[in-house]
């Protein structure tokens, strides 16, 4: 996929939750509140489809280099146990 079928694909799932959090809505004021609580848990399943995507690097297959900023000289704080 490339970044722009990612970019449509998250949007139509974002579509989708709105979509259905006004169906819950609508099957909540017409008394359905069963109804409402199972698009809830369905919109509940598309949130967290939107946490799949994620950004891609460059390039996928040379990692990216992680630099420590704190260096032997700044070492980071460790609590000590009492």
């Amino acid at each position: 996929m490339t970044e722009r079928h990612t970019l449509i694909a998250f949007l139509a799932t974002l579509v989708a939750i709105v979509v259905m959090v006004g169906m819950g809505l609508a099957a909540l004021a017409q008394g359905k509140s069963l109804e409402a609580v199972g698009i809830g848990g369905a919109v509940t399943g598309l949130i967290g489809v939107l946490g799949t995507f994620k950004p891609r690097t460059v390039n996928p297959d040379t990692p990216q280099s992680v630099t420590d900023e704190n260096g032997s000289g700044n070492p980071v704080p460790v609590e000590t146990q009492p």
